[in-house]
């Protein structure tokens, strides 16, 4: 993952693509600040919702340690408001495919229309297979940080449900500091959608033009230009 890479693809479709200067942006299911950290480092104003209230005050911490500021709001990404609206909106790293219906999925749509000032950008990634044959696909990688060490493990498309898109996620982390080893290990379910039905669902929440779609993030990457996508970055406006 190249967080800068990322931050700069965003920066690009906000000057391209935004029918409005784009100065204050938030960031849906933001975690610890990946992106939201690196857009303030940038002189954008930051608004960041998570559901869990750790993440959040982690985030603030942060942001504060470097000496920024923003509205930092612990909120489903369903159903949310923040005290004023923004002119950029972003959802990285897959975190759509917690919205496992349909219906979750056009209510997050409409509560990010209501946060958005008209012009304004939505930009997010969704995980993508080129088939549902596929195997259930892994990623690992070790960090290490003075006398800490961390590898972790994440793999996807584990039991997939074909009809409602369904699959589970599995991560083990394992942590050595000063001799002492540590394991953790999450698993969750994530949903997939498709390009032709993600497009469908955008029409039918309103509120919404589609701009163009990536499969990376670089400008040239336009999805249609790929043979087996990993992943679909989508640039919508606020009409």
């Amino acid at each position: 993952m190249n967080r800068k890479g990322e931050v700069d693809f965003l920066a690009h479709c906000f000057r391209r693509y935004a029918r409005r200067p784009v100065r204050r942006v938030l960031d849906i299911a933001c975690g610890t600040g990946p992106h939201l950290v690196r857009l303030a480092d940038r002189g954008y104003q930051v608004a960041g919702l998570d559901l869990s209230s750790k993440n959040i005050e982690f985030l603030r911490q942060r942001l504060e340690a470097k000496g920024h500021r923003g509205e930092l709001v612990v909120g489903d990404m369903t159903a949310f408001r923040l005290a004023r609206p923004v002119d950029a909106a972003i959802c990285m790293q897959d975190s759509q495919g917690h919205l496992l219906t349909n219906a979750q999925l056009l209510a997050h749509l409409r509560a990010v229309g209501r946060a958005l000032r008209r012009g304004g950008l939505y930009v997010f990634d969704r995980y993508m297979a080129s088939s549902w044959t596929d195997p259930a696909r892994s990623w690992s990688w070790t960090r290490r940080r003075g006398r800490l060490m961390v590898h972790a493990r994440f793999s996807a498309l584990h039991d997939v449900n074909p009809v409602t898109q369904v699959f589970r996620e599995r991560m083990r982390l394992e942590a050595v500091e000063d001799g002492v080893r540590r394991v953790y290990r999450q698993t969750h379910l994530s949903r997939m959608v498709f390009p032709q039905e993600l497009r469908a669902l955008v029409e039918l929440a309103g509120g919404f033009e589609f701009v163009q779609w990536f499969f990376g993030f670089k400008p040239h990457q336009v999805l249609e230009r790929s043979r087996h996508p990993l992943l679909m970055v989508v640039v919508l406006r606020r009409r």
